[in-house]
């Protein structure tokens, strides 16, 4: 952890304005080319700069486009049907298209931008979240969650993060101007140079109001990075036109000193206060926090799976693992149940602490809150489909794909009542008819 840590350096600075100009819907077919916000409903992934450095594009979830300053606009995904959430957007060095590029690694072009390859209906370890186009446009660079790095046409390999630890899942991926290099951003805004790249500052260390969804390069070198919120920083030689309000209650990020308290797991959960329960809240409530667990839909989506795990009791011992269970003695423990040697050693590679020999530490206040998170927004980045109030998916994650009808149902069930609770106890609004159970 501490080599990730001094690869995360600090900006001096990074603005945000808010000149406010509202379009009526969740999606606009071309922007005014100004320096003026947008508001949607639907949350913005990701940024891709104009050829000049002059403008960007921002694309939201649902595939819709967002154009500001001398960005155009050439078509979205916005209203069709999607396999999967679109993730991020790069453009044509001419400027004149681009690409957009969903979790399931397929990948859809627009304007001049040509079709080079794409991941969709192959194998990931991890969804993809970036992709970045080469100076001639004859290829690009896929990356997933976990920082892996796929490449298609001219794009050349230089380097990943794949397979190794990091502090935050990686959910961006931005070109060099020579296209012999490219930076990662991390989603707490950490910046990762491969190749040429220079590093021009980040927002790691920083208190970000949402994490960082995306990031784009421009062609005379720096770079742009798009919080969940639509803030937008700009590094290097980048400049600043504008961003993508959302305005999306169930995403909207909680007080700082919000917290998961006996009075809301009773209320939506039907969770008795135990000391079980109330014992670890501390610790669970400050690992919510590093992992970014900080809107209704995360908080929803976080506790509703902890409900199932461990009734969210941080020393929770998986009921019926006995000598007779294959898998024994490494049974279930903590708050989400950490199963199976493999998962004991690969947490304990993580934490740098011997899980597999300390089986019992996994449950304890020390470390059962932080195995959560870490499980939570390291190894499957459930964040990104509680923001588009998909449960299934993130029952799937957790119970695999053949998770039972039953188990979707009541887990959804979980998920909407937590979120009815925000609703009733701090006003924010949630359209329950949009969430995804099955």
């Amino acid at each position: 952890m501490n080599q990730l840590l001094s690869r995360r350096r600090r900006t001096g600075s990074a603005v945000v304005l808010a000149a406010a100009v509202a379009l009526a819907g969740g999606l606009v077919a071309a922007a005014e080319s100004a320096s003026a916000d947008v508001t949607t409903t639907k949350p913005p992934v990701a940024v891709a700069a104009s050829r000049t450095g002059l403008g960007y594009w921002v694309v939201a979830g649902d595939g819709g486009v967002f154009s500001f300053g001398d960005a155009q606009f050439y078509g979205s995904m916005g209203g069709h049907a999607l396999n999967a959430p679109m993730t991020s957007i790069a453009a044509t060095p001419t400027g004149k298209g681009y690409w957009l590029v969903a979790a399931d690694g397929g990948v859809f072009a627009f304007g001049d931008a040509v079709p080079k390859g794409s991941m969709g209906g192959k194998p990931l370890n991890a969804p993809v979240r970036g992709i970045a186009a080469t100076p001639t446009g004859q290829g690009y660079w896929l990356v997933g969650a976990d920082g892996g790095i796929f490449a298609f046409g001219d794009a050349q390999f230089f380097g990943s993060m794949g397979g190794k630890p990091l502090n935050a899942a990686v959910v961006g991926i931005a070109a060099t101007p020579t296209g012999k290099g490219y930076w990662l951003v991390g989603a707490d805004g950490g910046i990762f140079a491969y190749g040429d790249a220079r590093f021009y500052g980040s927002m790691g260390g920083q208190h970000l109001q949402k994490p960082v969804v995306g990031m784009g390069g421009i062609r005379n070198d720096g770079y742009l990075m798009v919080a969940g919120d639509g803030g937008v920083f700009a590094f290097g030689a980048a400049a600043y036109y504008g961003r993508v309000v959302y305005s999306g209650d169930s995403g909207s990020t909680l007080p700082a000193d919000a917290t998961v308290t006996p009075a809301l797991l009773k209320e939506a959960l039907g969770i008795s206060p135990t000391a079980a329960v109330t014992d670890g809240l501390a610790s669970l409530n400050a690992a919510m926090r590093r992992g970014n667990i900080n809107s209704p839909a995360r908080v929803a989506a976080f506790l509703s799976t902890l409900k199932a795990e461990s009734a969210v009791q941080y020393n929770r011992l998986e009921i019926g693992c006995t000598s007779k269970t294959s898998y024994y003695p490494y049974c279930g423990r903590g708050y989400i149940q950490l199963t199976l040697k493999a998962n004991y050693a690969a947490a304990g590679s993580y934490f740098q602490h011997d899980f597999v020999n300390n089986r019992e530490d996994a449950r304890s206040v020390a470390y059962s809150a932080e195995i959560a998170r870490w499980y939570w927004t390291v190894t499957h980045d459930l964040n990104t489909p509680a923001d588009r109030l998909n449960m299934a998916q993130v029952t799937r994650a957790v119970n695999g794909t053949g998770a039972s009808s039953a188990t979707l149902k009541a887990r959804c069930a979980d998920f909407k009542s937590v979120l009815t609770y925000y609703q009733n106890h701090g006003g924010y609004a949630a359209d329950l008819s949009a969430v995804t159970c099955y």
